[in-house]
């Protein structure tokens, strides 16, 4: 595996963890740290998954690989469900109470981190069998989650003169559409 195919794997990888970035982003009162957080937990998990990954193809037989597999879209799905009916739960709050909700938890980064990277698995599945070098490539991984994350973020700022209500909704429906789309693609592959 060639560094460009790395480097357009970690783009692949970053497109889940840019979109929370973003929803996050219309969701909480925009501030650069938030988005640093997120880019920083998205970008950790992104690397330390593909590792995972490797470890367990190294390591494990294939029976626990399908038994992962059976079940991970479903774990990805239920955070980002959960993520999203909560931030449209919250548009219906008092702004009093909004702003008691609306900490960037480290318990919500976690739930964020785990969900944007469970794919990142898989990556470093075929990083171990394209003989690549795991740890320059699940370093790119991070970096380009990094920064892609730091973008996405920055971008949900021009769309702050919206009414707060409707991208608190959109950015819930967002990231419920992002758990279907797992469970789509999941189902497309099997």
């Amino acid at each position: 595996m060639v560094y460009l195919e790395i480097l357009l794997l970690g783009i692949t990888l970053a497109v889940d963890a840019s979109i929370v970035a973003f929803s996050y982003g219309l969701y909480e009162k925009w501030c650069i740290q938030n988005g640093l957080k997120i880019a920083l937990v998205t970008a950790f998990f992104q690397a330390l998954m593909p590792i995972f990954g490797w470890v367990i193809i190294k390591f494990a037989n294939d029976s626990f690989s399908q038994i992962a597999d059976s079940f991970d879209h479903w774990i990805t799905f239920l955070v980002f469900l959960v993520l999203g009916l909560k931030i449209i739960k919250d548009s219906y709050t008092t702004k009093e109470e909004q702003e008691l909700h609306k900490i960037l938890s480290l318990w919500v980064l976690l739930l964020i981190g785990i969900a944007t990277s469970i794919d990142a698995l898989a990556a470093g599945m075929l990083i171990f069998s394209q003989n690549a070098p795991l740890f320059k490539s699940a370093s790119l991984i991070g970096g380009i989650t990094f920064l892609c994350v730091i973008l996405a973020y920055s971008l949900s700022k021009t769309l702050t003169k919206i009414p707060t209500r409707i991208l608190e909704i959109s950015a819930g429906c967002i990231l419920i559409a992002l758990g279907l789309k797992v469970l789509i693609e999941h189902t497309l592959i099997n």
